[in-house]
């Protein structure tokens, strides 16, 4: 996920994107929620929207009063997405509290078009919301910042020593990668990129609702197939954004004192 400080802001005073009902959206066992993983062609890079749209989670499902005409019918294509659907998404399958919800989907209000929508390919566009530095994915200047890397995933793997994704861990890897970034030539992230950065760091940590460790079991279904595991999807205990800052806290005293 991706948050700059004036959107942790937002999120802390805002009522929300709209008032949607996260309701409307079953279980992901049953109804339309089935995995079905998109086109590479219409993803972005980043995996949590790409799991969302990959498990049906990202589409109009009826009409409403802030979307009177209905505009999009496929499930798991990433197009005509718009913010009240993220926004609602988030609440109904990963439990996020409307601060940190809305937080997140103000973040894309960049990429949002004139109708309203935005698809998730726009999230390719370097130095909006993507970022170099990528646990996962290569540098802009390298010619592909969306593609899945599988070395770079298993060298994140590799951070936790054999165990379990943590903290500590993460920190590791968040040295790394941005010393082989710089390494490539890469210039610096921009202050308000290091903090997404920071906070995308985290972000599965604190969706993952697990105590502060991610199996690999865990860490493979969400990276290599971009699905949200069963055990994440029926945790019902609430993601807050206070929780999501709590563990970027974590995350930098760990990179400051090399623990």
């Amino acid at each position: 996920m991706f948050l700059r400080l004036t959107d942790l802001a937002k999120g802390l005073l805002s009522g929300g994107v709209s008032a949607g009902n996260s309701n409307a959206l079953t279980n992901s066992k049953g109804g339309d929620h089935y995995y079905a993983r998109g086109n590479i062609t219409d993803r972005g890079p980043c995996p949590d929207l790409n799991a969302l749209a990959n498990q049906g989670y990202l589409f109009v499902n009826q009409r409403s009063h802030l979307r009177p005409i209905l505009t999009h019918t496929a499930p798991r294509d990433g197009k005509n997405i718009t913010m009240p659907q993220v926004e609602e998404a988030l609440m109904a399958a990963l439990h996020m509290d409307k601060a940190l919800a809305t937080a997140i989907t103000n973040a894309l209000r960049s990429l949002v078009r004139k109708d309203g929508t935005f698809d998730l390919v726009l999230m390719r566009q370097h130095n909006v919301i993507e970022h170099d530095a990528s646990f996962t994915r290569l540098d802009f200047r390298e010619g592909d910042n969306y593609n899945f890397q599988p070395t770079l995933f298993r060298k994140m793997l590799d951070d936790a020593n054999g165990g379990p994704v943590t903290i500590s861990s993460l920190a590791r890897t968040y040295v790394r990668r941005n010393k082989e970034s710089r390494d490539a030539g890469a210039p610096a992230l921009p202050w308000n990129l290091w903090f997404v950065n920071l906070l995308q760091s985290v972000s599965l940590m604190n969706t993952a609702k697990m105590s502060g460790e991610l199996s690999r079991e865990v860490m493979t279904t969400f990276y290599e197939e971009e699905r949200f595991p069963e055990q994440i999807l029926e945790n019902g205990e609430s993601r807050t954004l206070i929780g999501l800052v709590g563990y970027a806290v974590a995350l930098l005293f760990c990179i400051v004192l090399r623990i």
